[in-house]
């Protein structure tokens, strides 16, 4: 390969990049699978069953430290939209988590729905693989109809999020 050709592919890669992200985050719209959970407060909530609401799913561990910045984010997005549609629930899928759940609860703050599933029906709702690697927090974004319209490993802060959900929000039907 010429020097110059190895220049210009260079120079593409971080478009292609950027095109195999929008890709992979674009890949997550379409049908929701059904994913019912009970709370910690003894609930049942068909999270996939909720007409009208824009809903953000979020899978985490209680230990992560980017499960906690997204569980502080998230509340954060709850308090501003909660009122206008939004729902937001934590999934926390570690082992520990039945124990450890109240009281990462209340040290967070959360108000919103929270509950523990079972990492098996984690990877089975993402459709993950179930012999890979389960990064978290994993948020999904589900539209009024619940429909899966974004899907996102890691936290990177509010602003995405915010955009996406008031987008949702602001649609009819």
């Amino acid at each position: 390969m010429r020097r110059r050709e190895w220049l210009c592919r260079a120079a593409l890669l971080p478009g292609v990049a950027g095109l195999v992200r929008a890709a992979q985050n674009s890949a997550a719209a379409g049908p929701s699978l059904p994913l019912k959970i009970q709370t910690i407060d003894g609930q049942v909530l068909e999270v996939h069953k909720q007409p009208g609401k824009v809903v953000l799913i979020d899978f985490m561990t209680t230990s992560c430290p980017t499960c906690k910045q997204a569980s502080a984010g998230i509340q954060k997005l709850y308090e501003d939209f909660g009122a206008r549609g939004f729902l937001a629930v934590a999934l926390a899928i570690d082992t520990d988590a039945a124990r450890v759940l109240p009281m990462y609860r209340s040290l967070y703050g959360l108000t919103f729905p929270v509950g523990v599933l079972a990492r098996a029906e984690a990877v089975r709702y993402l459709e993950h693989p179930p012999d890979k690697l389960l990064y978290v927090p994993v948020l999904v974004l589900l539209d009024k109809r619940g429909r899966v319209i974004k899907k996102k490993v890691g936290w990177t802060g509010d602003q995405e999020w915010r955009s996406a959900i008031a987008e949702q929000l602001a649609r009819k039907g």
